[in-house]
């Protein structure tokens, strides 16, 4: 098996953690004190999510618009099977609606979302190839 882990950084690792937990139906797996700070891992089918929160706290990034406007990893996708379903909870749990659903090509559908620290997530549900 071959996964991909995304790793938060966060100056409130208990709201993003919650955020996770209620918005998209991770659960925390393993949680790691370490001398540099906190570490949450998060499962969710194979999904994989590590939030960490800095001895000290992260500095914010600030509003970055458009989202798309620096190199670099700038969102992640989360495959689901009911875009409708998740995108509400994700509202419901604290997201921000930053694209509403879209049919993009057949047989798929996206949306953008930014959670609470503001990064920025694609909801992606798709047809089997």
């Amino acid at each position: 098996m071959i996964t991909l882990e995304v790793g938060l950084v966060t100056s409130d690792a208990a709201q993003l953690v919650r955020f996770y937990e209620d918005g998209f139906g991770f659960v925390v797996a393993q949680v790691l004190e370490f001398p540099q700070g906190s570490l949450h891992r998060l499962r969710r089918g194979d999904a994989r999510i590590k939030i960490h929160q800095p001895i000290g706290g992260a500095e914010s990034r600030g509003s970055i618009d458009p989202w798309y406007r620096y190199s670099g990893i700038c969102y992640a996708a989360l495959h689901v099977q009911d875009i409708q379903a998740e995108v509400a909870h994700s509202l419901d749990a604290g997201a921000v609606l930053m694209t509403p659903i879209t049919n993009h090509r057949p047989g798929a559908a996206f949306a953008l979302i930014a959670d609470p620290d503001g990064n920025v997530w694609e909801i992606l549900q798709e047809t089997p190839l």
